[in-house]
């Protein structure tokens, strides 16, 4: 099961995305692993984030959820079980090296989902960093729903005003 979600700021969004909609599978794959990554792009299942699941039913015991913030340069993580966070750590690494980093920290901080970051520019439209982030969600996905974890796309539009405005009443 591979899901790639989207969730707009301070609500959650029933959109589901397919990774299948960001990338192409790679022609240099063999044949029976081509299928399975196509088995496992078309079947998208939707399940609410650790933080959701938590506080409709206490009794659930899930993961914890790792924070991603792709930047231009550098990748900034943060672990999360429920609302509350710590800063990780900032990743200076790119491409597939990234993202099989990510994966380690994953297993080895006991997360099983990610929740990337999606930027968006001051009017709520896409930007080209919008695009990258994607390219990357997507690839991640597909990576981690062989380990049976979820991505989930946030919607960061209108979040730096909200934190400045938090900041300054403080």
């Amino acid at each position: 099961m591979c899901s790639l979600q989207l969730h707009p700021p301070h609500a959650l969004s029933s959109r589901i995305y397919s990774p299948a909609k960001f990338f192409s599978i790679p022609t240099t794959l063999n044949h029976n692993r081509k299928s399975r990554l196509r088995a496992t792009l078309s079947f998208v299942e939707e399940f609410p984030p650790n933080a959701n699941r938590r506080q409709s039913d206490p009794q659930w015991k899930g993961g914890f959820s790792l924070g991603i913030d792709l930047g231009l340069s550098r990748t900034g993580l943060a672990l999360s079980k429920g609302f509350s966070f710590r800063p990780l750590t900032v990743l200076k690494l790119r491409g597939e090296k990234l993202e099989l980093r990510l994966l380690d920290i994953a297993e080895k901080e006991e997360a099983d989902e990610f929740i990337i970051g999606l930027p968006k520019s001051w009017d709520g439209k896409e930007t080209p960093q919008s695009n990258k982030v994607r390219s990357v969600a997507g690839r991640l996905a597909v990576r981690a729903a062989e380990r049976g974890w979820r991505v989930y796309l946030q919607d960061e539009h209108g979040t730096s005003t909200e934190a400045s405005s938090l900041m300054i009443n403080m």
